[in-house]
């Protein structure tokens, strides 16, 4: 929903409105823990005379680099979920700049180049530790700085998001001072007009399928999808939304964020997603919508399964609806059951289109949703549109050869929503559209079939257009044989891929399962089970047993690094427990060591067979 009074406001003025109007200023905006553990609360009046603040710094900034108003400004957050990223938006909205959200993962090598390909001015960094490094955010920044070097960004624009000033690397200031050092020209200060059609924010593809592209989204575009999200969550002032994930990454911007600040709601947000005080979390604040991806809902069901048991109930939680895109239908049937949910929005879109399918009551369990914009499932090679699927009753798609090819969406259809490309990539953003019939239509990257249910259209996902299998003379898409496996008890998580055969033109099935304990994983047991629910074109040749499988930020599986390891094994990871291989053999698991893997390998000699396994795993070390 959207209050009428607000009906075409660009986000700057929205900010202003919601900070002046004398029933919506006094009211919190933004809820979060403090180092205590306490809940602290910004009110929408306070948001506004932040966001001004900001504006000044940023404005002051400009000045000092020589950059004009009508000039792109670039202004990056390497952070976790922190008040300072809704204050840095309305700073940008006010100075007409663009918020870069830069991938709080990153490090290194990759880190120097997404701050130098985004030619990133200003730099804002958590002080907290970022994990899985040993060091904190400010420290992964200046080592990259130091090995790598920043094209764009100096040292004295690279600013302590929160804390004291920084001395041990340096001298870095931290934003409370930079505030106080401009804070004698705030009055000076007027808020640029904002153009609606510049980049408000540069989003980063996930990476999963190769280097992570920055996704331009306008001004126009970030209300445009906060209207889409919040008609359909029927979103409303009274609402409190949960946001713990990332907040530079479009399903928490999309999906709650902005609604929430179209409605002037309440948001709690969490630094990082915590299985743990999750339950704490809605509790204490009156949570009743929640954003999220499948992964995390998984994690929920797992972790109450093992310390409240089957019968957890939290539908005595004011949580009301969870939106997400992709978890499977039986953990949407449980989480709604677990917290007497009124019903959990599933989407499917991307970050350059935003929502383009929504799950409702109707839809089918296989099903990613009904249409909300011109969806169509085009033939990879002949562009032609592909025929309606023919289900039976176990959800199988009978004609996958006819109704099987590339989603896409009208470009005309997402209105302002429409993908406006990656910054400083012309080709790779000519590459998203396709012209079918006259008419531009942005490609989602997604194999895909639609079906007709009493006259509405669903969309079925079947995995990425580079995730085909072709294995016993049958194409067919990880996804169905992943919703399988990860029904085996002790599987929290699997990955199927395809790798190619050394000798003919197929592709060898590998399951990858992410189990507590490889070594004492009853690895037996798991076959039987495939044997008896998965189809025999779908049987694996191999399966790998790790702890945890490699993920995304948004916690989105990482495949390309799945298949840069496929079956390769060396003495270190022989010794390693925590990683191991077999191979089926006549029905019969063996372990694969490096020994069988050398003598594999030593059977691509066919040169064509050598560049599809080379192509597919990206190394150049194989042969």
């Amino acid at each position: 929903m959207r209050p009428e009074n607000v009906t075409d406001m660009n986000i700057a003025e929205l900010i202003a409105h919601h900070g002046t109007d004398g029933s919506i200023k006094v009211k919190p905006f933004i809820m979060f823990r403090d180092d205590q553990g306490e809940i602290q609360s910004v009110t929408y009046e306070d948001f506004y005379h932040r966001s001004l603040e900001y504006g000044n710094m940023l404005f002051r900034f400009r000045q000092e680099q020589g950059e004009e108003v009508a000039e792109r400004f670039h202004v990056g957050v390497f952070m976790q979920n922190i008040p300072e990223f809704f204050y840095i938006l309305g700073g940008c909205a006010f100075t007409n700049s663009t918020l870069v959200g830069v991938n709080n993962a990153q490090v290194g090598k990759k880190l120097a180049f997404d701050i130098n390909t985004i030619d990133i001015k200003v730099l804002f960094v958590d002080s907290v530790e970022q994990p899985g490094t040993g060091g904190t955010f400010l420290d992964t920044a200046l080592q990259a700085k130091n090995r790598f070097g920043f094209s764009t960004l100096t040292e004295n624009y690279i600013i302590l998001a929160t804390g004291k000033r920084e001395t041990t690397n340096g001298s870095i200031a931290a934003v409370s001072e930079k505030l106080q050092h401009y804070a004698s020209s705030r009055g000076e200060f007027k808020p640029v007009k904002l153009d609606e059609s510049n980049a408000g924010v540069i989003i980063f593809t996930s990476g999963t399928t190769g280097v992570p592209k920055g996704i331009e989204v306008s001004w126009k575009k970030l209300i445009d999808v906060g209207v889409t999200a919040a008609n359909i969550l029927k979103y409303t002032a009274n609402d409190v939304g949960y946001v713990c994930m990332p907040i530079n990454h479009s399903n928490s911007l999309y999906l709650n964020i902005m609604p929430a600040l179209l409605n002037g709601a309440r948001l709690l947000i969490r630094r990082r997603f915590s299985v743990r005080n999750f339950i704490k979390d809605i509790e204490e604040v009156g949570a009743t919508v929640w954003n999220c991806v499948g992964d995390p809902v998984q994690y929920l069901i797992n972790y109450l399964s093992d310390t409240i048991g089957k019968d957890a109930d939290y539908s005595h939680l004011p949580l009301r609806t969870v939106i997400s895109t992709g978890t499977n239908a039986a953990n949407r049937a449980l989480f709604t059951k677990i917290f007497g949910l009124e019903i959990f929005k599933e989407v499917y879109g991307s970050t350059e289109a935003g929502a383009i399918t929504a799950v409702d009551s109707e839809t089918p369990e296989y099903s990613v949703g009904k249409l909300l914009k011109d969806v169509r499932v085009i033939h990879e090679e002949t562009r032609e549109e592909c025929a309606l699927a023919e289900i039976d009753d176990t959800g199988t798609i009978l004609n996958l050869d006819r109704s099987a090819g590339e989603i896409v969406v009208s470009r005309k259809s997402l209105g302002a929503s429409a993908f406006t490309g990656y910054y400083k990539l012309p080709e790779e953003s000519a590459e998203k559209i396709w012209t079918v019939g006259g008419e531009d239509f942005y490609r989602l990257g997604d194999l895909g079939a639609i079906v007709e249910k009493n006259g509405t259209k669903y969309l079925i996902f079947l995995g990425r257009t580079g995730d085909w299998i072709r294995y016993k003379g049958e194409n067919w898409a990880p996804i169905d044989g992943e919703k399988i496996i990860t029904s085996f008890a002790g599987v929290t998580n699997a990955a199927i891929i395809g790798v190619p055969q050394s000798t003919g033109k197929e592709d060898d099935p590998m399951y990858i399962l992410e189990v507590q304990n490889p070594r004492a994983f009853d690895c037996d047991a798991f076959y039987t089970f495939c044997c008896k629910n998965v189809p025999r074109y779908m049987m694996p040749r191999f399966i790998r047993l790790v702890t945890g499988l490699p993920m995304t930020e948004t916690m989105k599986l990482r495949k390309t690094e799945l298949k840069r390891e496929f079956f390769f094994r060396s003495s270190a990871l022989d010794a390693n427990d925590d990683d191991i291989i077999y191979e089926i053999v006549h029905e019969t698991l063996h372990e694969f060591t490096e020994k069988e893997y050398l003598a594999e390998i030593k059977k691509y000699t066919d040169p064509t067979n050598q560049a599809t396994l080379t192509a597919f795993t990206r190394r150049t070390d194989l042969f």
